[in-house]
């Protein structure tokens, strides 16, 4: 039986004395102030395992974090089973003779909140608040309610500076108060919030344990040491990507939404590939397509990870071999030969049977690749470039065209006309099916030594294919897909007022009008629909 005496030293018993009617507090800022434990032993503390109505839940962000950081610690400190509690491993729930249950949880993309619609906690915790997304924390509010009066609500969590939530983290705990220990209110829902600050040096136990920690820590890189030890929350940058939606947060648009559900593309949709090889690093192919509504769509992954180039270049040609690739982009770093009488660009093709061309890497290009992503994941209207003009005059208009031409009379009645609406935002979209991909966008966060570009991290490879991908739909000209969209829209328009009304003279007009038109697109669909006459 482990020990299971457990004594808080200052900060956590501050931490563990603040009042219920504080709703949020997060605890730390740096490592070593023994986070972790102060959430899971809260409980037990107040004394909450003793209700028979009383739920918590704790989590961490993906499950092996939650088994390995929580699970494991939970049992092997007798944290629960020294007060009876006993742990059911498929539920990972620990319950008391009392009734109260302990859940642990974890919440790896947005969507994951939905699993939890139908339970009530009295404390929700987050251990690492700053590896969840922010909608993750505040949709879960929700399910954080008093079932009874002797009981809270209550949501407590621990951080240290960094990850994809470091932005929003330090906006909403430490801007507004940079040491802690002030109560904040929220202006818009009036209740109240606070963060205990805590450090290594806090922490005696850990100190007399471990006397090299805090040298370790200060053997680290300058802005991990910042962080760590002094629990710098203006190291790091935050999270790159804020405009990434997997599902919409509360009050935003239909459109605030880049994860959807797969879908059959349509043969006629330009088909393209970017590949960013490795051996050691991870290979990574994504296939993307524009729609008609000039929409790049991401509509397949594939991954690889020490695995010879003859293999995942030859499971690439299977898995294109009935598509159309228009284009096809490999990292600039396959002109190397590595060893090899070809270079890895040529052994791609020679296994693909697809001719790559080299990604850019001209000075800047991964800060440009960077910001074309940004604008493409932008989901909110850009604001007006111009107000329009009034007074417009007629005969002005007409001057203008006899004095100075016809693209001087366009300009002249474009400045009376308010710009068109951006009907294809955002322009990404990405199946469902690509997770590599979608669980690597929100772990883009900025480099502190280059303050423009995304910091480098392992298993990046996905989010530098993208920048490819994302590159080709916008260097390449389209305008064939969407005049072709046109084009078939019409013909199924004409093809269903035949079937209305059997009228197959109007259909043949029709069909040569459309013919003339666009003759290069037309006439291959109106020999497709001839067997509708």
């Amino acid at each position: 039986m482990p020990d299971i005496t457990w004594k808080p030293h200052k900060r956590q018993t501050a931490f563990l004395e603040l009042p219920d009617s504080i709703f949020e507090a997060m605890y730390g800022g740096a490592a070593g102030g023994g986070k972790s434990e102060t959430l899971l032993n809260i409980p037990i503390v107040r004394g909450f395992y003793k209700h028979p109505r009383f739920k918590g839940i704790l989590f961490r962000r993906t499950y092996p974090e939650l088994e390995a950081e929580i699970i494991l610690r939970a049992e092997s400190q007798g944290i629960y089973s020294g007060v009876g509690g006993v742990y059911n491993k498929e539920k990972k729930r620990w319950q008391f003779p009392s009734g109260a249950t302990m859940s642990f949880g974890h919440l790896e993309y947005d969507s994951d909140v939905r699993k939890y619609d139908s339970a009530e906690y009295n404390y929700v915790a987050f251990d690492e608040l700053t590896s969840f997304t922010e909608y993750m924390y505040l949709y879960m509010f929700s399910r954080c309610r008093s079932s009874a009066k002797d009981l809270p609500a209550i949501v407590r969590s621990g951080t240290n500076p960094g990850n994809i939530g470091h932005a929003w983290v330090r906006s909403r705990f430490v801007e507004p108060a940079s040491e802690g220990g002030k109560i904040l209110i929220d202006k818009t829902t009036g209740l109240k919030r606070i963060f205990i600050q805590s450090k290594a040096q806090d922490n005696p136990y850990l100190m007399e344990n471990d006397p090299q920690y805090i040298s370790r820590l200060q053997g680290m890189a300058e802005k991990d040491r910042r962080a760590k030890l002094d629990g710098d929350w203006y190291t790091f940058a935050g999270q790159v990507f804020t405009d990434y939606r997997e599902v919409r947060y509360p009050g935003e648009p239909e459109n605030a939404l880049h994860v959807i559900d797969d879908f059959k593309i349509p043969s006629w949709w330009p088909k393209f590939l970017a590949v960013d090889w490795g051996f050691a690093a991870m290979a990574c192919a994504l296939w993307g397509t524009i729609g008609p509504d000039g929409r790049l769509y991401v509509y397949r992954e594939r991954t690889w990870k020490q695995t010879k180039i003859s293999v995942w270049a030859s499971d690439i040609a299977r898995e294109s071999q009935d598509e159309e690739i228009v284009d096809c982009v490999i990292c600039q770093s396959a002109k190397q030969q590595r060893g090899d009488e070809l270079t890895i660009a040529q052994q791609f093709e020679q296994y693909s049977k697809l001719t790559p061309r080299l990604s850019g890497n001209l000075a800047g290009s991964r800060v440009s690749g960077k910001l074309l992503l940004q604008e493409y994941f932008r989901w909110s209207p850009k604001p007006n470039r111009f107000i329009p003009q009034e007074n417009f005059s007629n005969e002005t208009a007409e001057k203008i065209l006899r004095m100075r031409g016809l693209d001087a009379y366009k300009e002249y009645l474009a400045a009376f006309q308010p710009e068109a609406p951006e009907l294809n935002l955002p322009k990404l979209r990405i199946f469902k099916s690509c997770e590599v991909l979608r669980k690597t966008i929100p772990l883009c966060v900025y480099d502190e030594k280059s303050k423009e570009d995304v910091a480098e991290f392992d298993g990046d490879d996905p989010y530098d294919t993208i920048r490819y991908l994302t590159r080709m739909a916008e260097d390449r000209n389209w305008e064939r897909v969407k005049n072709e969209g046109a084009i078939r829209e019409q013909v199924a328009e004409v093809c269903a007022d035949l079937e209305k009304n059997k009228d197959q003279t109007s259909f043949y007009r029709k069909m040569r009008a459309l013919e003339l038109k666009k003759a290069s697109i037309a006439i291959r669909l109106i020999r497709r629909f001839r067997h509708v006459a």
